[in-house]
């Protein structure tokens, strides 16, 4: 399980990055607990919740960018033992 503060930075980064988003801030009520409270306020082109939801969408695709290339790397360096073994 990932801490709910590395999840609650994360949403706050990308919520942060839209710019229909004036200020978002999080909470974690106790550690032993798997909730997050944000708080969300726009500029009223959109309501906090689309900005959750466009967040959320913006965290996810980030992560499969960062697992492919994560992916990509480790298939790579194995490539690169292979060869070093099948060279000796």
């Amino acid at each position: 399980m990932i801490p709910n503060v590395m999840v609650s930075v994360c949403y706050r980064y990308v919520v942060m990055m839209d710019p229909r988003v004036e200020f978002c801030g999080y909470s974690v009520p106790h550690p032993a607990e798997e909730k997050i409270n944000f708080r969300i306020q726009t500029d009223g082109s959109c309501s906090a919740i689309d900005a959750l939801r466009t967040g959320t969408t913006n965290l996810q695709q980030a992560a499969e960018v960062l697992l492919k290339t994560f992916n990509k790397a480790i298939e790579s360096n194995n490539k690169v033992k292979q060869e070093k073994m099948n060279a000796s």
